[in-house]
């Protein structure tokens, strides 16, 4: 029972991927098709992030109100909803307001499921859990470039992700008894663990923000989300803008980045069964560098699409490992307290970087994007580091 809740949770989480590459990688043919600068695309990305990161805040409020089933359902119903908005707004306006329901959704999905797996199933479900984001993720461009034979195909392919989501909802409403009868199993396996320092306790914002190497484990994340959000929302602007590339190679290589994550998810899951989270941490690291000194090379625009694939390989094990780290560094008493907070700092880069570097590039230009994924990078590093060292004192730690 437990094994068809857990794959329907893999076909939620197509339902995030979907709207989440839309933006970034059908930028170029938006911008040209609303007549808006470049750079505005930072101002939805923006919109979207300051709703996502106000629905993952209030995440542990709407799971205890809601539950987790509840809480889904109406997310999935807002990202729906915001991908049909898209596709007939006659203005940039109108889209921003789209883009409210999109953040909103996304939020409480990716805060609610990612705690729910982390607490609930092996890391092996975790990898893969986020691989289908990925799959969702690559989907999206994929769609929307198959339309892009005219300025406003993009409009048609939000419509059919629309479609796509909406299937997902009705499948996801169907299933509301299986939640709540796995509810009670995961419960009485608790029971029977007789684990009672691992009961979940409920601690304010100001406490759970002294936690030991709570602000490592913040900006590592940030960092991390920085790295995925910038190559994942303007790799495609660089390619075009910056490189002179086709409108449609933009945003086809553009969906190499979520290709990459999505098959490196799958991969890392099978790895992360002899591997510990911190190693497959370090294993993305690793193999993220190696692409971001591809990234470097733009004098050779045939090198990008293999650049982007292997950022989007190095990232993949890095996310789900972090969540899936994140009752072992606080232990699962504090888990769900430390998983709003530590989503919505992951949002907070979408809010004030990306956004920002959309207008240094329109300034200067989108050939500086190497730069400022290498510099958050070494923020990664340094976050994850920091946490594995001060993160041991948390388990007998009483608030």
């Amino acid at each position: 029972m437990s094994t068809i809740l857990l794959l329907i949770i893999y076909l939620i989480f197509i339902s995030l991927g979907l709207p989440d590459s839309l933006i970034g990688t059908s930028w170029p043919a938006i911008s040209q098709s609303l007549n808006v600068p470049e750079d505005y695309q930072g101002i939805i990305t923006c919109t979207i992030s300051l709703c996502t990161i106000i629905s993952s805040f209030f995440s542990p409020y709407l799971v205890k109100k809601l539950k987790t089933s509840g809480t889904v359902i109406i997310s999935i119903v807002l990202t729906a909803g915001g991908l049909v908005a898209s596709s007939f707004v006659p203005n940039f306006w109108i889209m921003l307001l789209a883009a409210i329901p999109l953040g909103l959704g996304g939020g409480a999905i990716d805060a609610t499921l990612n705690n729910y797996v982390a607490l609930h199933y092996k890391a092996l479900h975790m990898n893969w859990l986020h691989s289908f984001w990925g799959f969702g993720a690559t989907l999206s461009p994929m769609v929307v470039s198959y339309f892009l034979t005219d300025l406003n195909g993009w409009r048609t392919g939000a419509l059919v992700l629309a479609a796509i989501q909406t299937s997902i909802f009705i499948v996801s409403l169907i299933s509301i008894p299986l939640w709540k009868k796995c509810e009670i199993i995961f419960a009485q396996r608790e029971k029977d663990q007789e684990k009672e320092e691992d009961e979940t306790v409920e601690l304010g914002y100001k406490k759970t923000l002294k936690l030991n190497g709570i602000w490592f484990a913040l900006f590592g994340f940030l960092a991390y989300t920085a790295v995925e959000s910038l190559t994942g929302m303007w790799f495609s602007s660089m390619v075009h803008f910056g490189l002179g590339g086709s409108e449609q190679d933009a945003s086809l290589w553009g969906s190499f980045f979520y290709l990459g994550i999505a098959v490196g998810r799958f991969i890392a899951g099978v790895i992360s069964l002899k591997v510990s989270e911190k190693n497959m941490i370090r294993l993305g690291e690793s193999i993220i560098l190696v692409g971001i000194i591809l990234l470097f090379m733009t004098f050779e625009i045939e090198i990008m699409p293999f650049a982007v694939v292997l950022i989007g390989l190095g990232c993949a094990p890095v996310y789900p490992a972090i969540i899936k780290d994140t009752p072992n560094r606080f232990s699962k008493k504090f888990s769900q307290n430390v998983m709003g907070i530590q989503m919505s700092f992951a949002y907070i880069s979408n809010f004030l970087i990306v956004p920002l570097f959309g207008v240094i590039a329109k300034n200067t230009t989108f050939l500086i994007l190497p730069y400022c994924v290498l510099a958050f990078f070494i923020l990664l590093v340094l976050g994850n580091e920091g946490i594995n060292i001060k993160g041991k004192k948390n388990k007998d730690l009483t608030i």
